[in-house]
């Protein structure tokens, strides 16, 4: 194995969490078959097509799948994961209508309109330190209202509350709840709570 390019290898996976990409790589003049050679050496495992992680790290399975499809954002039950809010590692996503999601297995995807997909998008940080696309904390607590029916009560009164400890932005809470006409439900939650 050429020592240069493996120390620019290990240097691209401690930068990104383990993680290194077939084009990350061709970008130093790294190509595919040798990234096929360091797998087989065991530095590297093969975690999807064209990403590899180093051994020793852990997986990362918000930023594998978002890596694989591009197009992913993050919903309502991964959101509430990403930003601290239950400790239940859901992979829930939402997808352009019109996206192809063929061989997606063990996830929740809804394919949904413009207005769903598009409003409120934001990064977030995994537990392992990746930056992936999902929703603001605004987002989700409209979320919350447009979803409680999938939610036990004292779940969803816990959720909320944790939400809105946060420090939510209350214009931005007002301008989705307009654009997802729950501005009624948002104004009772508001009071009771």
């Amino acid at each position: 194995m050429d020592k240069k390019k493996t120390e620019i290898l290990l240097d691209l996976a401690e930068q990104n969490e383990g993680y290194v990409s077939s084009a990350s790589a061709a970008s130093f003049g790294i190509a595919q078959t040798y990234l096929s050679e360091v797998k087989d050496s065991g530095l590297f495992v093969k975690v999807s097509k064209g990403l590899y992680l180093k051994r020793g790290f852990e997986r990362d399975p918000f930023f594998e799948l978002s890596f694989r499809y591009k197009k992913v954002v993050f919903g309502l039950r991964s959101a509430l994961y990403l930003r601290g809010l239950t400790d239940e590692p859901i992979l829930e996503v939402n997808l352009p209508l019109n996206y192809l999601t063929q061989g997606i297995e063990g996830v929740r995807a809804r394919h949904v309109g413009e207005k769903e997909y598009g409003l409120g998008q934001t990064l977030a940080v995994t537990k392992q330190g990746n930056l992936v696309m999902t929703y603001s904390l605004e987002r989700i607590m409209i979320d919350l209202l447009r979803r409680n029916g999938e939610f036990a009560k004292d779940e969803f009164v816990s959720l909320w509350l944790a939400a809105k400890n946060k420090n939510p932005y209350h214009d931005s809470l007002l301008s989705l709840a307009e654009a997802f006409h729950v501005e009624g439900e948002f104004a009772l939650m508001d009071r009771l709570y």
